[in-house]
Formats: structure tokens, sequence, C-alpha cells
């Protein structure tokens, strides 16, 4: 009897080791798969990671657009820049103005100036004269004139460009290009501020002097004095915008 039960003690010992040894080797089997799992998982990650962006490659575009924006800060600062920039015009040479001399004068004009400027004196030069004797009394017309000469024996008062010197001129608007600008742009009733300013560069012969001419440089101004001033006739003139 007691070896019966001493057998049966000794196979259930057994189940129980059978048993444990199973259950150690299950979890034993479970352990070595997580890690395979998650390597699995990694590598799948890795393979849904978005790929690299290749770095932007510059276009012949935008290449030419900066040799345009170079060129244009750095040429005004150049030689180059200093030989394509158009020179400012040199001031007059007053020494040259004398009576039977020949020079040329750059003079700022509108259409307008043809019938705004005045002189008044009681002298004569070359057969031309101011369109007013005195401030108050004009010149009588010479009934054998032209209806419309372009003034071309009227001395009237300008300045020159870029210096502002006074200058009288016999006939301006009558120099053929000076009388082809005044056809084409006429100025009556045109308000002077929205006539075009041209330079006209003229050869001009110093014919005489007026001693003490009184100006006007518009019709409802006051008359002022600057003094003696040289009388010029235009030979031609060229035209070019201000």
């Amino acid at each position: 009897m007691r070896r019966a039960v001493v057998a049966a003690s000794g196979r259930q010992a057994s189940e129980l080791i059978q048993g444990a040894v199973r259950a150690d080797t299950l979890a034993a089997l479970c352990y070595k798969r997580v890690p395979m799992a998650t390597t699995t998982a990694g590598r799948r990650r890795a393979r849904s990671a978005p790929p690299a962006e290749p770095l932007p490659v510059v276009s012949g575009r935008f290449w030419i657009a900066g040799t345009f924006v170079a060129a244009m800060v750095l040429i005004p600062f150049s030689p180059l820049g200093a030989w394509l920039t158009p020179k400012a015009p040199q001031p007059h040479d007053l020494g040259q103005w004398q009576e039977g001399n020949t020079s040329n004068v750059r003079l700022t004009l509108i259409t307008a100036d043809a019938s705004l400027l005045f002189c008044a004196s009681d002298q004569s030069v070359d057969g031309a004269k101011c369109a007013f004797r005195t401030e108050a009394e004009q010149w009588p017309v010479d009934p054998a004139a032209a209806l419309d000469d372009n003034k071309k024996n009227v001395i009237q008062p300008y300045r020159t460009f870029p210096d502002n010197k006074l200058i009288l001129v016999a006939g301006l608007w009558a120099e053929p290009n000076m009388a082809l600008r005044n056809h084409r742009e006429p100025s009556a009733g045109v308000q002077s501020t929205k006539l075009a300013r041209f330079i006209a560069s003229c050869d001009v012969k110093f014919v005489g002097k007026l001693d003490a001419p009184k100006l006007r440089w518009n019709p409802g101004g006051p008359w002022q004095s600057e003094g003696a001033a040289m009388v010029a006739r235009p030979v031609n003139c060229a035209l070019a915008q201000e």
C-alpha cells in the first residue's frame, strides 16, 4: 500500500516537472520572437520613411538675372560706368561772348517763351530791337515788315543751361528748327506748366550789346534789370529734351 502511494506521488511530481519545463520552453520561445517582431517593425518604418529631398539646382535664368543685378550695381562705380555716363554740360565761357564772335550756347526753353519774354530798350542792334522802347511804350510796328516773320528782328531775353546766364537773342524763333518746333507745339491756350521744356543748342553770332535793358519774363510780371547784356543772332540750332 505504501509503495502504491509512493509511485503515484512520483508520477505526479514527474508531470509537474514536465509541465514546468513546457512552460519555460514556451516562455523562451515567446521571448525570442519579440526582438524579431520589433526588428520587422523597424524595417517597415525604415522602408516607409520619405526619401531625402535632392538639393535645389540653380537654373540658368537665375544666373542671368543675378548677372544683370550685379551689373546694375557695380557698373556705375566702375571706369566703364564713368565712360557710359554722359558728361554734364560745361558752363559757358563768357570770355567768348564778344561782338563779332561766334559761339555755342545752350538755352532752356518752352515754346510759350516766343510770346512771354520781353525786353525794353531804346537801342537798336543790327536792325533788331526789343518789343518795348520803355517799360510803358512799345516800339511802333514797321509797316514794311511781314505780318508774321517769327519775330526775326525782335530781341528777347533767355537763360543758358545749366549755368543760368542772361543772353539776349534776336530772331531766335525765326531759325528753321526753332520755327518748326513752335509750329508743332503751339502754346496758344495751353498752360506753360503743361508744355515740354527742351534745350536748344545754338551756334550764335554776337552782334552787339544793350547797355541797360529792362527784362520781363511774363506779360503780367514786373520789369527787372540785370545790367548790360550781349545780343546775338542764331546761326543754327539743334533741339533736345531737357
